[in-house]
């Protein structure tokens, strides 16, 4: 197998790519993305997005965020992602082989990845249209947390008040327990 196979880009970059794009649109709006929902939108399977997103996450590029409104969200700045690193987080570091015209080939991918450097998510996302899902919900804890201070968290500490919980009345037993109990005492 020659180095020229080895140039191309993979469509599993290119995928790794746009998923970004779709979760940095998401994150700037405030809101998480859901895996089922970006496959849906990218019309892929889940476990090939599995993949994706945990090559991703150990990158340090999204977060994701559990519970109601849950999903994935922009963890770096999208300034300093390019198609570059993700290239190389999706597909590895390529090298030039030991055949003829390796020089050839080495050059013209120190060109390719030159380009490629320059390419950066937040550069794309002003190109770009996409569309907020209606059904994402906002998550007050996208702010893209890019290294927060220790004074941040605990300003931020200081300012949550504790909400107050709602308490339901008791309709009457909660357990099979009661309800033995609850009968013998209105049999009397």
């Amino acid at each position: 197998m020659g180095y020229a196979e080895h140039m191309r880009i993979s469509s599993k970059s290119k995928i790794a790519f746009n998923v970004l794009l779709d979760i940095a649109a998401h994150t700037k709006q405030g809101y998480a993305i859901s895996m089922p929902l970006i496959s849906q939108r990218q019309g892929l399977s889940l476990s090939y997005l599995e993949l994706i997103f945990s090559a991703l996450k150990a990158a340090g590029m999204i977060q994701s965020h559990r519970g109601p409104g849950g999903g994935y969200s922009l963890l770096a700045d999208p300034e300093k992602i390019s198609l570059k690193d993700v290239v190389r987080i999706i597909d590895g570091e390529q090298s030039p082989g030991k055949e003829l015209g390796a020089e050839l080939w080495s050059d013209l991918q120190v060109f390719m990845l030159e380009k490629m450097s320059q390419i950066t998510l937040a550069k794309t996302l002003k190109d770009s249209v996409i569309k907020i899902e209606p059904s994402t919900k906002g998550l007050p804890c996208i702010k893209t947390k890019l290294k927060q201070g220790a004074e941040n968290k605990s300003l931020e500490k200081t300012i949550k008040k504790p909400v107050a919980k709602k308490i339901k009345p008791q309709l009457g037993p909660n357990s099979i327990f009661s309800f033995g109990k609850y009968l013998k005492l209105n049999k009397a």
